[in-house]
């Protein structure tokens, strides 16, 4: 009887192990792809910034070849770009407040 209630013992600790391992690697692949979406974002925010700063500056450089409508939107987009880039990055990309840290999950206490 003791032989059997410790081989069922012994098969919840294994499969609780099992569990926690697959949660643990769970939130790793998150956290990895977490990683990789903030440098897309960042960089792909970063590029479309100096595009759109290079649309805008050749607009306002030749200001006499476009019409005062264009040039009125070509500063509401700068300024909209360049204060949309300050919240993204502030929003997603600093505040690592919302993502939860990588750590053990293993709560198997060894029994000296």
């Amino acid at each position: 009887m003791s032989g059997d209630l410790n081989a069922i013992t012994f098969a919840r600790a294994e499969e609780q192990l099992r569990q926690e391992r697959e949660a643990f690697d769970q939130l790793k692949s998150k956290d990895i792809m977490w990683f990789y979406l903030r440098l897309v974002v960042g960089s792909t925010s970063i590029v479309l910034l100096i595009a759109v700063i290079a649309i805008c500056c050749y607009i306002f450089l030749n200001n006499k070849y476009f019409p005062e409508f264009v040039i009125k939107a070509a500063s509401v987009a700068l300024f909209g770009d360049v204060l949309g880039l300050i919240v993204l990055v502030w929003k997603v990309i600093l505040n690592t407040g919302d993502t939860k840290v990588l750590a053990p999950v293993t709560k198997a206490i060894a029994e000296a």
